[in-house]
């Protein structure tokens, strides 16, 4: 399968609130530990070289900047979500005995 960027954020352009950085974070991102295989939202595969998919790599520096804008959008992410955005790991780059 071949993940491409999130219809929303394409549609959204210069536009994008942080509520649907937020969104978009949400369903490209591992609710919780185990990590699967795949992202939930894109189906790209994880790998050491690519640990998230094109979609959340062009959201996580976004929303990780604006998200002051707005505290509110990033109360529905869960603990693992919210790692992953704010944290210096990410959940899909842990090795596979952890997460898998």
């Amino acid at each position: 399968m071949s993940a491409r960027l999130d219809r929303r954020l394409l549609a959204a352009g210069l536009g994008v609130t942080v509520a649907q950085l937020a969104t978009i974070w949400a369903d490209h991102t591992p609710a919780r530990l185990p990590v699967p295989l795949t992202c939930p939202g894109c189906g790209h595969p994880y790998s050491e070289t690519a640990p998230l998919c094109p979609t959340a790599a062009v959201v996580r520096p976004l929303l990780r900047r604006r998200r002051h804008e707005a505290p509110g959008a990033i109360d529905a992410l869960t603990p693992n979500q919210l790692a992953d955005l704010t944290g210096n790991r990410l959940s899909t780059a842990l090795p596979a005995e952890v997460t898998r």
